[in-house]
């Protein structure tokens, strides 16, 4: 029996070691199926696989590791969901025991500490950890550990970064108490800011120490993807774009068929207002992306309403791509500029979205978070205000709740408040919020603040249509004001041009016309100088088509520039029954023959603003078409132009103004807010189809306000009557509004 057992000992000394290196090539086998897994978004069947290596090779530390790791990328931020962390602390803890000193192991499990808000243990683990790898000596090691140390510092610098204190006799942030549903959000959450004063100061230490872990990452690998990533997000929120630029240079020297640089470059060049550059380095960097990536960062989904965004999305490849370029191509706020200053906008928000939000731990990019929504929405917000965690009594222990964090656009804005759980970088909608958000997306679905356009003022756009020579024409007139005053204030413009455009899409968002000069300028305030130049354009166009028209003036030195955009449809005036121009509204109409019979004999100033000052007079004119002769070839019709006060700034009841207006104007009451006049006239066609008419209203007695003016045309022969109307808008006596 001895020589037995001790044969059967033996053999298994002897076989032992073959054994056992068979079970760790099983268990590698494993391991590298489980990261397969993984890494192809198959969390069960990873979890399966690296749980089946370490049974197979108990003492495979890199198989301990790697289970590790894949339970805290399942573990959620929810405190309470503490499962997956607690394995991954545990097989951590196992991974040490068999190499007591590997650096990635100390580094991750400093990060579930922190997770468990055991700071000082972190950062003893942290230090371990570099220790060891500078022992090692292994640079790309080194380089990886600063990077991951620095992203913690950056976090804990995020949640101390605006931090505010919450105000005395308030009680919680914000986030923590329902609003009422009378309540404005904004107004109450700005007043509630108004009311928490700043800690000053607050996370600069972490921010110092963020920064060098950064640059030793740097130091240490040149070429390190992440530790450069993080630190231009710093150098961009810090507006210090000479280093922001030098840095992306050397990025993308290192790695030039990557799209991050290029895309990266074209965000420091757009906050620069170098449109042009940033163009090319956006369509760079656009075309290097995965094509998944390129269409997330495209998509036009979450800046549209909710119902057209989800038409957008149902649409197929080739029907969204031609949506995009017409939905781009009419939203371009300055045609006279080479480049598309919002579609650069919408890339660049997306870009910073993704730089500063992602959260590579739970497989976000920056624009799927929800705090990177809203920022590609509205633009960076005019407030940020931090909240610090409180503790909340758990009965036989206190728990650290979450951080609130404030994102206000001003008082007549959105706001929007997050929550964010200590030791995590994303935030979520706190309690209504996310509601709060659906609704104002539905109000406004996005806004555009642009850095190459600082000063946009508007330009007012008068149109006007009438009937063309021939039956398949339609005349449309656009008159515009470029206000040479706002343009000029504080510039010295001797010498100075304008550039002058004027610019008719079709409905695909194709140009029709596009006319370009320049305009010189004149000091607003030297005598006799205009402060708005009226500019016109007449078109002959097809009738029934539509259009969008833009009316562009940029000063190219100062960047200041001035837009109108306003759409139509050409009317088709049929022959046959009576009918009317649109009425145009005009500062004067002077006849340049003794009895004008068509538009080319009266010399018009329009006014495209629709607004008059007190005392200054109005005039109306309008084309009567296709009036039924009677035997002798006369037309006689019937004209009430009617006036309606819709509003007037001063206090006080209509009746007293409208008896004052009537007698002004020679007018008559005919209800409770207008006034009218009637006159006939009689006409000898000869063979015309239109009659011009204009008309003249001293508006001395007409108050500050808004007014609407009403033109009904009846032809005595035919009996058959037509009607426009426009609106007008009284300012107040010497007053330049």
């Amino acid at each position: 029996m001895r020589r037995i057992a001790f044969a059967s000992t033996l053999f298994l000394w002897i076989a032992s070691p073959a054994a056992a290196s068979a079970q760790v090539d099983v268990a590698r086998a494993h391991l590298e199926r489980g990261l397969a897994f993984a890494s192809a978004g198959d969390t069960t069947a990873a979890l399966a696989a690296l749980r089946e290596a370490v049974r197979r090779a108990p003492r495979m530390a890199e198989a301990h590791y790697q289970l590790a790791r894949l339970h805290l990328v399942r573990a959620s931020a929810v405190e309470s969901d503490f499962k997956d962390r607690l394995a991954a602390e545990n097989a951590l803890q196992k991974a040490l025991e068999l190499d007591p000193n590997n650096p990635r192991y100390l580094v991750e499990l400093g990060k579930v500490k922190l997770k468990q808000q055991v700071r000082v243990d972190a950062l003893r683990l942290f230090n371990r950890a570099l220790g060891a790898a500078a022992k090692q000596g292994d640079a790309s090691l080194l380089a990886d550990l600063h990077y991951e140390i620095g992203a913690i510092y950056e976090m804990w610098y995020e949640g101390m970064a605006h931090k505010h204190l919450a105000p005395l006799l308030r009680g919680p942030p914000p986030a923590d108490r329902g609003l009422h549903p009378d309540e404005r959000v904004s107004e109450f959450i700005n007043e509630y800011l108004d009311q928490a004063p700043e800690v000053e100061g607050s996370g600069w230490l972490e921010r110092d120490n963020m920064m060098e872990h950064y640059r030793a990452a740097l130091r240490h690998d040149p070429g390190h993807m992440g530790a450069a990533t993080r630190l231009l997000g710093v150098l961009y929120d810090d507006g210090r774009f000479t280093e922001y630029l030098a840095l992306v240079q050397g990025f993308l020297a290192r790695a030039p068929d990557r799209a991050e640089p290029y895309l990266f470059l074209g965000l420091g060049y757009h906050a620069q207002g170098r449109e042009n550059d940033a163009t090319e380095a956006f369509e760079r960097g656009l075309a290097f992306l995965p094509e998944e990536d390129r269409l997330a960062i495209e998509d036009l989904s979450e800046i549209l309403r909710r119902k057209e965004g989800e038409q957008y999305q149902a649409l197929d490849a080739g029907a969204r791509q031609e949506f995009e370029r017409r939905f781009w191509s009419i939203t371009d706020p300055l045609y006279l500029t080479e480049a598309n200053e919002r579609w650069l906008e919408h890339i660049a928000r997306a870009v910073y979205a993704d730089l500063r939000f992602a959260a590579p731990e739970f497989g976000l990019r920056g624009w799927e978070t929800e705090r990177g929504i809203i920022y590609i929405r509205y633009g960076r917000p005019a407030r940020i205000a931090v909240f610090a965690a409180s503790a909340t009594d758990q009965g036989d222990r206190y728990r650290l709740g979450q951080q609130t964090i404030v994102w206000t656009y001003g008082r007549n804005g959105p706001t929007f408040i997050f929550q964010r759980q200590p030791g995590y970088r994303t935030a979520r909608f706190a309690g209504e919020h996310e509601q709060l958000a659906a609704d104002y997306r539905y109000q406004q679905p996005a806004f555009y603040k642009i850095p190459s356009l600082p000063v946009l003022f508007r330009i007012p756009v008068q149109v006007a249509r009438f009937r063309g020579v021939e039956p398949e024409e339609a005349v449309v007139e656009i008159h515009a004001g470029i206000p040479l005053d706002s343009l000029s204030e504080g510039v010295d413009v001797k010498g100075r041009n304008l550039e002058v455009g004027f610019f008719l899409l079709d409905p695909e968002g194709r140009a029709v016309e596009r006319r370009v000069r320049t305009l010189p300028v004149a000091r607003a305030a030297e005598v006799g100088a205009e402060l708005v130049r009226v500019r016109s354009w007449r078109l002959i166009l097809p009738p029934d088509s539509f259009y969008y028209v833009g009316v562009e003036a940029r000063d190219p030195l100062s960047w200041r520039a001035a837009t109108a955009r306003d759409t139509f449809t050409a009317w088709r005036f049929e022959r046959g029954p009576l009918q009317l121009s649109d009425i145009l509204l005009a500062d004067f109409v002077d006849p340049i023959t003794e009895s004008p019979l068509m538009r080319d004999e009266l010399r018009i100033r329009p006014n495209p603003a629709l607004r008059y000052e007190a005392g200054a007079p109005l005039y109306v004119y309008y084309e009567v078409y296709d009036l039924e002769p009677d035997s002798l070839g006369f037309a006689t019709y019937d004209v009430t132009l009617a006036i309606r006060v819709k509003s007037i700034t001063r206090g006080g009841g209509f009746a007293q103004l409208l008896g004052k207006l009537a007698d002004a104007w020679g007018f008559s009451i005919v209800g409770d807010d207008r006034v009218e006049v009637k006159f006939s006239r009689e006409v000898k066609l000869d063979d015309r189809d239109r009659v011009p008419g204009w008309y003249r209203v001293e508006l001395q007695e007409a108050p500050a306000g808004e007014y609407d003016i009403r033109l009904e045309v009846r032809d005595r022969q035919s009996g058959a009557t037509a009607i426009r109307a426009r609106s007008f808008t009284v300012g107040k006596r010497d007053s330049q509004g």
